[in-house]
């Protein structure tokens, strides 16, 4: 009996000491706090001790929540002893990031104790908005504009560091940074900031712009936009004319009247005959009057349609002028002065075409730059004068029947080439066909104004008694008017003219 309770007892001790692992986890939860999204990570450590009789078995480590990280799958904690694992804490974007650590102990049984984690991502958000933009069909010329705007929705400074060009087809949809500063742009946590996006349509090609945001952005670094449209032609418009045979026209010569000029007076006084009779062929409506280029008053009496015997007023008109006037030649300035406050100003007509004819063997001495004086003329006469020219050859001058050298015409050249005008050599020795071409000129309307500004050039078609024509004449901006290359292009008294085209802006007109 003694034995048998000996081994009981002994019995009951095996029993009450079978060996269990204890797990103990510390620290109970990771504090990250606050880092920099995208360039900065964290990395906290866990330790895991035994403090049973056993051994501990994790088989594997997880964790619930974004942007953590552990640095093993399992291991064995010998009883008494630790083991410390890692956990990384990498943000990618603003953000508040919690999560849990689960350790999963052998038999797949997760422990009672785990680890809470807490940490914030400081970063930039970029929106952009609207990222694509359609302009839909607007008319030619309407150049419609979106504003874009850039928000920063994250907590840090949003540095926009440039607006790269991918791709535009054609170049025709652009970016309008108006005040903003250089790059790069910084937009504070909640701050926004706008640019433009133009379209500026040349045609009826579907047009695309494509461009990428580079920014500070972690996430989104480049962030790609787009931009379509396809514009469509407005209203075409049809003008007709009637070439007509009587024309109505006011033409004051401006005639130099320094001592060099005797000669040439003369050859123009001669042939006043030719001009007169080729003009009057064409029954014009008109006035014609003389002045100098040293005063902006009239010589002499004008001619108009009841002038008995022009030709020979015309001839003792010129014959009076003279050569004792200023040497300083200020045929554009006079020109101008006559009609602000000489005898033009009164005398030109409101329904008559206006026709300047300068005639000098000098440049244009005027003050001011010949610019201004097309301002002028421009302002008086808008789209209703033409200027002409008997003058030195430019560039190079020319040589004058008698032998003396003639320098270029410049000031009345460049006049009269800004108008789309003519001009003829001085140095000629037989004036007669130059002036009956400047008659012919005048007589015969060469230019047609269009109605409305801006047409599309590549829209303007010309029929001429319902043929079209593509030669013998150009569209000038200056005018906004179709010009004929000369009498023999332009359409004949009686003839049908019409000119089709679009115009640019929104609404057609």
């Amino acid at each position: 009996m003694l034995l048998l309770a000996f081994l009981l007892g002994c019995s009951d001790t095996i029993i009450n000491e079978v060996k269990q692992p204890e797990i103990i986890v510390a620290p109970a939860t990771l504090e990250f706090g606050h880092l920099l999204s995208g360039h900065e990570s964290r990395m906290r450590t866990v330790t895991i001790a035994n403090g049973g009789t056993a051994d501990l078995v994790v088989e594997r480590i997880e964790i619930q929540g974004d942007n953590y990280t552990v640095d093993t799958n399992g291991f064995i904690v010998d009883s008494g002893g630790y083991y410390q694992i890692e956990v990384t804490y990498d943000p990618v974007t603003f953000e508040h990031n919690t999560g849990y650590l689960d350790i999963y102990l052998e038999g797949d049984e997760v422990a009672s104790e785990g680890v809470w984690l807490d940490g914030y991502g400081d970063a930039p958000i970029i929106n952009v908005s609207p990222l694509e933009i359609d302009f839909g069909a607007p008319l030619l010329g309407c150049e419609p504009r979106q504003e874009i705007t850039i928000e920063n929705n994250g907590n840090i400074d949003l540095v926009v560091e440039k607006i790269d060009f991918m791709s535009t087809i054609p170049q025709e949809i652009d970016l309008s940074f108006g005040t903003l500063p250089d790059f790069p742009w910084i937009i504070p946590p909640q701050g926004r900031l706008s640019y433009y996006i133009d379209y500026l349509p040349l045609d009826e090609v579907n047009d695309e712009l494509t461009y990428e945001v580079v920014s500070s952005d972690p996430q989104t670094p480049l962030l790609d936009s787009r931009a379509l449209g396809a514009a469509v032609l407005s209203n075409e418009t049809i003008q007709r004319w009637i070439q007509q045979q009587q024309l109505v026209v006011d033409i004051i010569w401006v005639i130099d009247n320094s001592g060099s000029m005797a000669a040439i007076q003369s050859t123009l006084g001669i042939n006043m005959n030719m001009f007169m009779a080729s003009f009057l062929q064409y029954y014009p409506d008109f006035q014609m009057a003389f002045i100098t280029t040293d005063s902006p008053f009239f010589s002499g009496v004008t001619i108009t349609n009841s002038t008995i015997d022009p030709t020979t007023v015309a001839f003792d008109t010129i014959d009076a002028i003279g050569t004792r006037g200023n040497g300083n030649e200020q045929g554009a300035a006079m020109l101008k002065d006559c009609l602000e406050f000489g005898d033009c100003q009164n005398w030109i007509r409101p329904n008559a075409a206006l026709v300047a004819i300068f005639v000098s063997d000098e440049y244009d001495g005027s003050p001011l730059p010949w610019t201004d004086y097309v301002a002028a003329y421009d302002a008086i006469k808008p789209n209703m004068f033409t200027p002409y020219g008997i003058i030195g050859d430019v560039p190079g001058g020319c040589i004058a029947p008698n032998g003396r050298r003639i320098i270029p015409g410049m000031g009345y050249y460049e006049i009269i080439e800004h108008y789309l005008g003519q001009w003829w050599s001085i140095c000629n020795e037989d004036w007669g066909d130059q002036m009956e071409e400047v008659a012919e000129l005048i007589s015969i309307q060469t230019n047609f104004p269009l109605d409305h500004d801006d047409p599309v050039i590549d829209t303007i078609v010309v029929w001429v008694n319902g043929q079209q024509t593509n030669r013998g004449w150009i569209y000038d901006p200056n005018s906004n008017s179709i010009v004929f290359d000369g009498v023999d292009a332009a359409p004949n008294p009686g003839d049908t003219l019409e000119v089709s085209y679009a115009t640019w802006g929104c609404s057609g007109e």
